[in-house]
């Protein structure tokens, strides 16, 4: 909170053991992933691809239930991309 007279704004929870953002590229595109809580703290999954060499691309949110069942599905969006060719980005 920036304002202590403030009782509405709540800190987000941060997951400290796994990522809440994954990137993945291969010679032609490059794949975000983040998990995140939207402004009536329901969690949300947002998949944004875009290619290297062109500006085209797009974007896809998806809500999920809680924390943990967005980590498991962030799981799940990894191994799909690393199975499909593409490189996690550091």
């Amino acid at each position: 909170m920036i304002d202590p007279i403030d009782d509405v704004t709540r800190p987000l929870p941060v997951a400290t053991e796994c990522p809440i953002r994954l990137q993945f590229s291969s010679p032609e595109r490059i794949h975000t992933v983040i998990l995140m809580q939207d402004l009536f703290k329901q969690w949300v999954i947002l998949q944004a691809w875009s290619g290297k060499q062109h500006t085209g691309g797009g974007s896809k949110p998806r809500p999920v239930d809680n924390l943990e069942a967005g980590l498991a599905e962030l799981a799940t969006i990894a191994r799909k991309h690393e199975q499909r060719g593409f490189l996690p980005l550091i």
